[in-house]
């Protein structure tokens, strides 16, 4: 039997440990589950009355180190709907900007090195996207690991998002001006309870 036969298989094992060792095999991958995912937030109008919405849709994936959660503008839900429609329309644009977008980049061990059955703090700085612009925005979140393949993370404080910060301002004022309210708060409190579960390597 010639050198090269006996050298193939030693080839061949060495190619392909160093395939499954690669970063884009090693990453880890979690998956928002959208069953036990909420994300609230709520208007005050007329300074005092405040009323809470939600969306009833939210994507999402961790991906090595890389968080990105989509909420479809389509999913909103103010518990009225012809409001819902004019959100979409004036102050989300949805048809050109269909969908809400926040990234982070969330560590390894943030995630791993939490005992089960333990919550931690976590401070997240995201990049969100709506309607075209986009803001940093930083957030305490509360890391709970579940089991070995899930966890979950909390909003500890409402996240305050400036509807000026996102060039919004003029579709609020077009929403006070339809429902002839004499205000809308600017700022808006948005809470989020978001569930991962821990895919198979592909």
């Amino acid at each position: 039997m010639s050198l090269i036969r006996l050298m193939i298989p030693s080839v061949v094992i060495f190619s392909a440990s160093l395939f499954l060792s690669s970063p884009a095999q090693a990453e880890l991958e979690w998956k928002l589950d959208e069953n036990r995912s909420v994300l609230n937030f709520v208007s005050v109008k007329n300074d005092h009355v405040a009323e809470l919405h939600r969306f009833n849709e939210l994507k999402g994936e961790l991906l090595g180190e890389e968080l990105t959660i989509q909420i479809p503008v389509k999913s909103l839900d103010t518990q009225i709907a012809i409001r819902d429609e004019r959100m979409r329309e004036h102050l989300f644009n949805a048809k050109e900007h269909p969908f809400i977008t926040a990234k982070a980049t969330i560590p390894h061990s943030s995630i791993t090195d939490i005992p089960v059955l333990t919550t931690v703090p976590l401070e997240v700085d995201f990049k969100v996207f709506i309607a075209g612009e986009a803001q940093r925005v930083n957030s305490v979140v509360q890391i709970t690991r579940l089991d070995v393949e899930r966890f979950l993370a909390t909003t500890a404080q409402p996240v305050l998002i400036s509807t000026k910060d996102f060039k919004l301002v003029e579709g609020v004022n077009r929403l006070r001006e339809i429902a002839n309210l004499e205000a809308i708060d600017y700022v808006v409190p948005v809470t989020f309870s978001v569930q991962f579960e821990r895919q198979p390597p592909q």
